[in-house]
């Protein structure tokens, strides 16, 4: 679950300064569609991540890991969708480009902290496989 924690940690700020890039090229009526990005961005992040960790406590490796990349591909492009059917002002303030970037940084980050989850959960395997003496 620590890796949850890290992506929040490393998002948060990164959302920030992306936030105030956004503002700074959009203008301040756009800023309400990048934070509707980021924050679904982030919490599809968070869910593939507790995804994988979940199914890897039940020796379902392969599973998590299908799981993570479903939910971190097709959330937040189902949300995108969705939410632009349901608020379609937003398509006018660029939310597809926020999406994008969103979704990127949060891309480069689970994956990271997946591949560190997977190594955390194979160390751990090892450690309960050493044959005892």
């Amino acid at each position: 679950m620590r890796e949850i924690g890290l992506l929040v940690l490393v998002l948060a700020p990164c959302f920030g300064i992306a936030g105030l890039v956004w503002d700074a090229n959009q203008g301040r009526e756009s800023l309400p569609a990048f934070v509707w990005a980021a924050s679904i961005c982030l919490a599809f992040g968070v869910l593939a991540l507790l995804a994988q960790e979940l199914m890897f406590r039940r020796q379902s490796e392969f599973a998590g890991s299908l799981g993570s990349i479903l939910l971190r591909t097709l959330g937040p492009m189902l949300s995108a969708v969705i939410l632009t059917a349901w608020r379609p002002d937003l398509v006018r303030h660029q939310i597809f480009p926020a999406f994008v970037g969103c979704y990127l940084l949060t891309l480069a980050a689970e994956t990271i902290l997946s591949v560190c989850l997977i190594q955390r959960w194979e160390r751990r395997e090892r450690g309960r496989q050493k044959p005892s003496r």
